[in-house]
């Protein structure tokens, strides 16, 4: 339990090629990428992993178990610290996967999701987590985000969470400032920073989240711009200098909505971005797959580029 979530941690998309396999080489061209550029970490099969897609969860065997061996081989192309997205919509089949990720990959924690669509109440929602965390050897982060689950970690709830032992933090992304900062004062005035850290799970957000006392980010934008993400984590949390820290996130504001379109679902938008930068990521699986088409004239494909060629990032 000695991991601590600390810097930049980029949510990996997963690369898929033409028959619908996962693109190994890809992924580990893109980690080298990003490995230079100073992240702190890597998040494989998260949502922006697209982990909804990844099949066979419960098979016996770990070569058709994709889920298991794609968290396994990207833990074998780094030596940064691994957070496995393993998060499900039911607790039975969250430790499953969980436990068989830990038999077979070298994660350093797990990042999960709060059971999504069967909205349990907040005393289930501990509960949820209490009974993960029991089992479980390896650290649990906690993963907030109402807009794709139906419900909302409530501040209270965050703080309950954090007296339970094996749970080291939260990932918030509920882009709710009232709730972010009331989680981080509590925090602070109960002594509990020292072995639960506050995460952001939305990059317009870092800067906001450092200021509240927040360690890491779980970064969607730094698939694209690793540099100058990790630049708003060193500003704002080493340095504690909040008003650079917000002036250099406010620059990467246009990337920050590019990548999350309205009307398009994550990953569509940062999967379409890292193949503009030369790597060979494809697209998401269905229902999220866009593939290009002679054709396409589609909007937010020209809208993504503009930013990349604006921020001087192709």
């Amino acid at each position: 339990m000695s991991f601590s979530p600390e810097g930049i941690f980029p949510a990996l998309p997963t690369p898929i090629n033409e028959d619908g396999s996962i693109n190994l080489e890809a992924a580990e061209n893109h980690i080298e990428y990003l490995e230079e550029n100073g992240v702190h970490g890597i998040v494989p099969a998260g949502c922006t992993g697209h982990a909804a897609t990844l099949g066979d969860q419960g098979s016996e065997n770990l070569e058709y178990d994709e889920h298991v061996k794609f968290v396994s081989k990207v833990a074998e192309m780094t030596e940064l610290p691994v957070i496995a997205g393993d998060g499900m919509n039911s607790t039975q089949q969250t430790l499953e996967l969980a436990t068989r990720i830990e038999e077979n990959a070298d994660i350093d924690a797990h990042l999960m999701i709060s059971p999504y669509q069967n909205c349990p109440p907040q005393d289930l929602i501990i509960e949820h987590y209490r009974e993960l965390a029991e089992e479980l050897e390896k650290p649990i982060i906690a993963y907030n985000v109402p807009g794709r689950t139906g419900r909302n970690i409530e501040a209270e709830t965050a703080v309950e969470l954090a007296r339970i032992d094996g749970i080291i933090g939260i990932k918030e992304a509920s882009l709710d400032f009232k709730q972010i900062h009331e989680i981080g004062r509590r925090l602070e005035e109960q002594g509990l920073y020292d072995d639960f850290s506050l995460g952001s799970g939305d990059d317009a957000a870092n800067h906001f989240v450092f200021e509240q006392g927040g360690s890491f980010g779980i970064s969607v934008s730094a698939n694209v711009d690793p540099e100058r993400v990790v630049e708003v984590w060193e500003l704002g949390y080493k340095k504690g200098d909040i008003q650079a820290a917000f002036e250099r996130n406010r620059e990467l504001r246009p990337l920050h909505d590019a990548m999350f379109q309205e009307g398009e679902k994550n990953p569509i938008s940062v999967q379409y971005a890292v193949n503009l930068l030369g790597f060979d990521f494809g697209t998401p699986r269905m229902p999220l797959d866009r593939k290009p088409r002679e054709d396409d004239q589609y909007q937010n494909r020209s809208e993504i580029r503009n930013v990349l060629e604006n921020q001087e990032l192709i």
